[in-house]
């Protein structure tokens, strides 16, 4: 097989079809929104992601279109040849925090019209268990599906592509090693599982560990806190040369997987053993609360100024992806203890736009301003630069941080740090 189609061009899809074209797969994108398909006719990212714009000049470098609004379009302008399909689309949760089945099931039954008889169809996604199966079982002319988990970290994804083993599965042999052979010219180990459900458990499975891990050091900084015990020197001197103790240091949990991967995995096992699952996920989730009722209390001004450090979900790796991030919550959180929006500034060297009609800036050297209060959200490496130390010490009244690395001063004696760094 030579040709890729990627259906769903988001961080999942684009990564992956630049790490396959760059080993010679002749690769072609569909998705619905029209911004992200001039985008990529016009060889732009869409979000920033390390060496990914590189690769959209380097391998994409025909003047013919790649990208298109509907399988309809692509074949007007291509002829069919043998295909893998590959379906990355988000995986969006319904009210009841359960993962919404129709969108992909709409995706799928378009591409299997489109399909030859040798084609193989990839399910990139992260769905419930069992999904695959009942795709198979309810999706007419499908035959040779393989569900194979994405597992990339955002900011090193197109790195990881090249190195991570990649699991594959199949509801045909046939399937399985279509796939195997696919992923083989990407990564040099694949592993084959043998049921699709095993694979799709494993992209739960994963997300979900790292999830309840990083619980337990939120709710240890937690406890820390108010003990007065510095939750840094806590899981230092526990770990320290002490194998069977790996203590994450606590911070905020969020992006597009480890927030909603928690509720796949409980909504495959919906019975009273998976609430603890839940429970720490709440526990994450809520972290962030703990800023506001902070501000909440000391806050004596209603002209008070915040500053919020991160935007994007993590800062390292360096992304520009906001889903799943906490600043959006923090904002209606001071709004709704009475900050002024145009109090409200945010730092973030990649993000640009946060809405709400919020400044963004994204060099320290533009912070020219006295702030009541500094937020920090992500251990971004901006966060590490010595500028950014002598400007908390000179321009910011207290400090709540979820990353910090230094004590307050005399003048920040009320602060709240929650956090840990490595």
């Amino acid at each position: 097989m030579k040709r890729v189609i990627i259906v769903g061009a988001g961080y999942v899809g684009l990564t992956l079809g630049v790490a396959s074209a760059k080993v010679g797969y002749e690769v072609l994108f569909v998705d619905i929104n029209s911004d992200i398909v001039s985008a990529l006719n016009n060889r732009k990212a869409t979000f920033y992601e390390k060496g990914l714009q590189e690769g959209l000049d380097s391998y994409f470098s025909t003047k013919k279109d790649i990208a298109f609004s509907s399988l309809h379009d692509l074949y007007e302008n291509y002829e069919p040849k043998q295909s893998i399909f590959i379906v990355s689309l988000g995986t969006p949760l319904g009210p009841d925090s359960k993962a919404l089945l129709l969108p992909i099931e709409k995706v799928t039954e378009e591409v299997v019209k489109w399909m030859g008889a040798a084609d193989l169809l990839v399910l990139r996604s992260t769905v419930a268990v069992g999904t695959s199966r009942h795709l198979l079982n309810k999706i007419n002319g499908l035959k040779n599906i393989s569900f194979c988990p994405e597992r990339t970290i955002e900011g090193k994804a197109l790195e990881e592509l090249h190195l991570l083993p990649q699991v594959v599965s199949g509801s045909t042999i046939e399937a399985r090693d279509l796939a195997a052979e696919y992923f083989e010219r990407i990564t040099p180990t694949v592993l084959h599982a043998e049921t699709l459900e095993t694979a799709e458990l494993i992209k739960l499975a994963s997300n979900t560990f790292r999830d309840l891990n990083f619980a337990y050091s939120n709710l240890l900084a937690l406890i820390a806190n108010e003990h007065k015990v510095n939750v840094n020197e806590l899981i230092k001197l526990s770990n320290f040369r002490y194998e069977r103790n790996t203590i994450a240091f606590p911070g905020l949990v969020g992006g597009p997987c480890l927030e909603k991967d928690a509720y796949i995995l409980a909504q495959s096992y919906p019975r009273i053993e998976s609430n603890f699952i839940l429970e720490a996920r709440k526990l994450n989730e809520d972290m962030v609360m703990q800023a506001i009722k902070f501000i909440a209390v000391e806050c004596r001004d209603a002209n008070s100024t915040v500053l919020i450090c991160g935007a994007a979900f993590k800062g390292r790796p360096v992304t520009s992806d906001t889903r799943g991030s906490f600043v959006f919550a923090i904002i209606d959180g001071l709004k709704a203890a009475n900050i002024k929006k145009n109090n409200i500034h945010v730092l973030d060297p990649v993000v640009q736009n946060v809405g709400s009609d919020v400044k963004v800036i994204n060099h320290i050297d533009e912070l020219n301003e006295k702030y009541d209060f500094m937020i920090q959200l992500t251990n971004h490496e901006l966060f590490e630069d010595p500028k950014f130390d002598t400007f908390i010490d000179n321009a910011v009244s207290h400090v709540i941080s979820f990353w910090p690395r230094k004590k307050p001063t005399k003048r920040q004696q009320k602060s709240l740090y929650l956090g840990g760094t490595n």
